[in-house]
C-alpha cells in the first residue's frame, strides 16, 4: 500500500493500491491506473506540500483524515472525528446503529450525536464498531432524548 500525507501535519489524504502510480510536480498531484489511464489530479497535492509513502503497512480501518503516517508507522489523528449517515431507518431503541461504513469512527468506541431536526441532537454512546454498524449502544446519552431517526441523516463524532 501507498499513502500521500500532508507535509506538516503527517495526516494521511489517500491510501493507495501499490499499482497505482502516483506523480507530483510542485503544483499537482496525478494518480494513474497500472496501465497509464489517468484517475485522478489533485491539485492541493504538490511536492511543495505532500509526501507519498510506498510500501506502507495496511490499515483495515483507514478513512481520508483518520490516521496520520509518519513515513515508518501509523498513528491514530486525535483530532479526527468520523461522520458517515445512517444506512437505514432506525426507532428510538434500537441498540445497534447502522451507517454506510462503521471506518470513519473510532473503533474502540464513543460518542456520536444525530440531528433531531429541530435544532436539538441526540447523542448515543457506543463500545465498538463493525463493517457497517455501531454496537452496544446507549440512546438519548448525555441527558439527550432517543429519537427516531430515517436513513441518510448524518452521524457524527463528537
Amino acid at each position: 500500500m501507498q499513502t500521500i500525507v500532508r507535509n506538516d501535519t503527517n495526516i494521511s489524504l489517500y491510501y493507495l493500491n501499490d499499482d497505482v502510480t502516483v506523480t507530483t510536480t510542485d503544483t499537482e498531484t496525478m494518480l494513474y491506473e497500472s496501465d497509464g489511464t489517468p484517475i485522478m489530479k489533485i491539485l492541493d497535492c504538490s511536492s511543495e506540500n505532500c509526501t507519498l509513502h510506498k510500501n506502507v503497512e495496511g490499515v483495515a480501518d483507514w478513512w481520508g483524515w483518520k490516521y496520520k503516517h509518519n513515513g515508518t508507522s501509523w498513528s491514530l489523528n486525535t483530532n479526527f472525528k468520523g461522520e458517515n449517515q445512517l444506512s437505514e431507518d432506525i426507532n428510538d431503541s434500537v441498540t445497534t446503529i447502522p451507517v454506510l461504513s462503521a471506518r470513519p469512527f473510532a473503533t474502540a468506541g464513543g460518542t456520536v450525536q444525530i440531528d433531531n431536526g429541530d435544532g436539538t441532537f441526540e447523542k448515543i454512546t457506543y463500545t465498538e464498531v463493525d463493517g457497517s454498524n455501531l454496537l452496544g449502544c446507549t440512546r438519548g446519552a448525555e441527558s439527550t432524548t432517543a429519537n427516531p431517526h430515517i436513513a441518510k441523516e448524518y452521524v457524527t463524532q463528537i
